[in-house]
């Protein structure tokens, strides 16, 4: 982390997204690995975010909630697409579930913006029968901007990534390429986060 912290040190960034690519199986064997990435980015005066993402530290959601129980302070980037998948929440999601997905995101700090099915981490927000998912993850995001605006400063600033990856993130038809154009999908989530982020500033967290 040094080396990334002195370079981002040098230009304005935000945050430093960090995946963390190690996959201890006991959570005991995470929490040096975090206390030393946390200090680090004090000592830099840098916020540094622990992304939700498979293959990584964070790859279950039920390991990244005891996670917070150890660290309940610990910043979240939140990527919910990969939990969606790896658990595959069947649809309509259950309150259980969706308390574990609040969780997650009262510790968000920054998002990553792909709609998942539960069998998909990429699906086609433009398509009219994605749509109840689209307007889930709409839901999600609502409650994870009224929650950070409760806690941070009038002028904090959010950042948001609307982040439609390409193949094989993005499902593919016969001749190899996107099923849709990807620029015109990001265009229309962000038009769509924007109008939530407005909306969510109008109601209590």
């Amino acid at each position: 982390m040094r080396l990334p912290l002195e370079l981002a040190a040098e230009f304005p960034v935000s945050h430093i997204n960090l995946q963390p690519d190690i996959r201890l199986r006991r959570v005991e064997d995470c929490l040096p690995l975090l206390d030393g990435w946390m200090r680090l980015a004090k000592d830099a005066g840098i916020p540094v975010f622990i992304e939700t993402h498979r293959d990584r530290m964070t790859t279950d959601l039920f390991f990244t909630l005891d996670l917070l129980e150890q660290r309940p302070d610990l910043p979240l980037l939140a990527d919910l697409s990969h939990f969606l998948v790896g658990r595959e929440f069947a649809f309509p999601v259950e309150e259980e579930n969706q308390t574990m997905i609040r969780r997650i995101l009262r510790d968000a700090w920054a998002f990553h913006g792909r709609v998942a099915s539960r069998e998909q981490v990429q699906i086609e927000i433009s398509y009219p029968h994605h749509r109840p998912w689209v307007d889930l993850f709409l839901e999600w995001w609502a409650y994870g901007f009224r929650n950070w605006r409760s806690r941070s400063a009038d002028d904090a600033e959010l950042i948001f990534t609307c982040e439609l990856g390409p193949k094989p993130y993005a499902i593919t038809g016969r001749d190899g390429n996107d099923s849709t154009d990807r620029w015109a999908e990001a265009l229309l989530l962000r038009q769509m986060v924007r109008d939530l982020w407005a909306a969510t500033a109008r109601t209590a967290p």
